[in-house]
């Protein structure tokens, strides 16, 4: 599909980072437009692609519209925009002694992602993913190559729906109780342990600066919410540290996908990536 050309400055600048920005409609309070920067193209095609495979599965998302393009060549995704919209990680941040809920309703609609099963075919494969970003690790020797695409070969399969980046700033929620999934250019099917692989990391294993510059809190409140968030996808009765064992080798994969992205080696897991794959 072709891009519709659009001017920016028909639009107003509500929030963005690194990957992307989100703007207002100034003629339309109803649409948001979400825009990646020059360089992330394809992130940009591949969110418009499957944003609306997700929408027509089903699965809570807002609802897309057109694929646009700005006059200086950005790629972006017209969406409905959802008003008074909050994401998890700032609720736990505005009203951290509601903690326990919020954990509860995250983990209650990611289990609902994770029950999802779509057609075959129609996203890409979890693992096809992982292997493709640990052959083109920079930071990898072709032994660890090879160490690893053989672990991820042998990982439990499943036919589940993967966000493929999830965390509580991806997900979002409105006053009357409706749940949103939102970026998700990285979707996929395969098993549910990749994405609670990525909330740990997420609440647990970034820097503490990074948790409170992404999610507005302290380290000590991410790591709160992770621990009720397991409680309530897993059960009371599976400890915490059975958990976090499980989850440990999708962690360390998810490391090894972002960090070289950011230009940044593995150094510092490279021991227990070793230890994980069987390497001496």
């Amino acid at each position: 599909m072709e891009p519709k050309l659009i001017n920016v400055k028909d639009y107003e600048l509500s929030g963005g980072g690194k990957l992307g920005e989100s703007y207002y409609c100034k003629d339309n309070p109803q649409i948001l437009l979400k825009l990646y920067p020059l360089g992330l193209e394809k992130m940009g095609l591949e969110e418009f692609d499957r944003a609306h495979k997700v929408y027509r599965i089903g699965i809570p998302c807002p609802e897309p519209g057109e694929l646009i393009k700005t006059t200086d060549g950005r790629i972006g995704v017209k969406y409905e925009r959802i008003i008074g919209k909050k994401s998890y990680a700032r609720a736990v941040s505005e009203q951290p002694e509601l903690l326990e809920q919020y954990a509860h309703d995250f983990a209650d609609v990611c289990k609902l992602l994770h029950s999802t099963k779509p057609d075959p075919g129609l996203f890409p494969q979890a693992k096809e993913r992982y292997i493709k970003s640990m052959l083109d690790n920079p930071y990898l020797t072709d032994k660890e190559k090879n160490g690893l695409e053989s672990f991820i070969l042998k990982l439990p399969d499943a036919e589940t729906a993967v966000h493929g980046d999830l965390h509580f700033g991806n997900v979002i929620f409105t006053p009357d109780g409706k749940k949103f999934f939102i970026d998700l250019s990285d979707f996929c099917i395969g098993n549910p342990l990749f994405d609670i692989g990525i909330v740990f990391l997420q609440t647990n294993w970034i820097p503490d600066e990074m948790v409170l510059e992404l999610y507005h809190m302290n380290k000590n409140l991410s790591m709160a919410f992770w621990e009720q968030f397991a409680k309530f996808y897993f059960g009371p009765d599976v400890p915490i540290k059975e958990v976090e064992e499980m989850i440990k080798p999708y962690t360390l994969l998810r490391i090894l996908m972002v960090e070289p992205a950011m230009g940044r080696p593995i150094t510092t897991i490279r021991p227990a990536v070793h230890a994980m794959i069987g390497i001496q």
